[in-house]
């Protein structure tokens, strides 16, 4: 199996339609009917946005932004893990497979934000003479596609152990509403990838992709750390998050939250709602082995603090790093955050 994924994520050139549909058909159809044991159900019967492991603990796996980093996504399946993380000091893939540990990446599989900035320029010069899978936008997707492909692979394989959390590049029609935002950064990135898609593939392609996207979970709770994608802006109810999708507010407020614009104390808020806390004197206790890990905003070295240490930052886009989150301890982000790069 992990050659199949390798192949997916070393490919030097665009994957088929056909590939890409399937791929897509598969993951949609698995994050359509996950198990209401963690993902409880939403109030339209659908799978909710709240993954909860608080009854099957499990070390954590927590994966900050990829941006189509596919040499990164490999490193990550080859890391062998340490022996007080998970016993024989498994790879991570075989950890995987195994079902010993589970694997929670915060988001934006897609849109290279390292280096590529040339790309990028490139591509849109390539635009304004409506050359839409040109060399420059056709490489950026190769990249992308290895890793969204790669991404869907895994959750086809391990359902249970492997989660994607939504970010706020997970919107490949590039719509403004419910949420989410056009996006642009060196280019127009947001509007060049749907129409790549569109050009390259059919709408058909991109219509699964959606749907992949649709369905996601939003943010995720184990027995000592809340995650999501970006600081929460407010402090949602647990109802609230389950029901995220029909909820106003909810989406852009776990995935498009700047530095210092969250509602201070919405981390320590989500956490007293979400967590199976004990009562009486070890409550305290309990609730400061808690932390709420994010990403979204870049941080200048292995993680940022905020929220009076609460909340931790550990998107570095320039390094590839992971956190690793121990069911028997609090996670201590100078020795928790890691490298996997090769």
């Amino acid at each position: 199996m992990l050659p199949e994924v390798k192949n997916i994520l070393r490919t030097n050139v665009l994957p088929s339609h056909d590939e890409i549909f399937n791929l897509a058909d598969a993951a949609s159809t698995v994050l359509e009917t996950e198990s209401s044991v963690y993902r409880p159900e939403s109030e339209s019967g659908k799978p909710g946005s709240l993954l909860d492991f608080q009854k099957s603990p499990l070390p954590l796996i927590v994966v900050p932004d990829i941006h189509a980093r596919p040499h990164f996504m490999e490193n990550i399946l080859n890391y062998r893990l340490p022996e007080d993380f998970v016993s024989g000091g498994e790879r991570v893939f075989d950890a995987l497979s195994k079902g010993l540990a589970r694997i929670v990446c915060v988001g934006d599989a897609l849109h290279t934000e390292v280096d590529t900035r040339d790309r990028w320029i490139a591509a849109e010069i390539e635009f304004a003479s409506n050359i839409y899978t040109g060399p420059a936008i056709s490489n950026e997707m190769k990249d992308g596609f290895a890793v969204l492909g790669a991404l869907m692979k895994l959750k086809t394989l391990f359902p249970e152990y492997v989660h994607f959390l939504k970010g706020n590049h997970e919107n490949i029609l590039n719509r403004t509403g419910d949420g989410d935002y056009g996006f642009v950064k060196f280019a127009d990135e947001g509007r060049m990838v749907r129409e790549f898609i569109t050009e390259y593939y059919g709408e058909d392609v991109l219509y699964l992709i959606s749907c992949v996207e649709n369905v996601l979970p939003l943010i995720a709770v184990t027995g000592n750390c809340v995650i999501s994608h970006a600081e929460p802006r407010f402090a949602f109810r647990k109802d609230q998050l389950i029901n995220a999708r029909t909820e106003a507010g909810v989406v852009e407020g776990l995935t498009w939250t700047d530095n210092d614009s969250a509602q201070e104390g919405s981390v320590m808020e989500i956490i007293e709602e979400l967590c199976a806390l004990p009562s009486g004197s070890a409550r305290d206790k309990a609730l400061e082995d808690y932390v709420y890990l994010g990403g979204h905003r870049p941080v200048k070295e292995n993680y940022r603090l905020r929220q009076k240490g609460k909340y931790i930052q550990i998107h570095n886009p320039k390094k590839q790093n992971i956190a690793l989150v121990r069911t028997y301890r609090k996670f201590n982000p100078d020795t928790d955050i890691v490298s996997v790069e090769n």
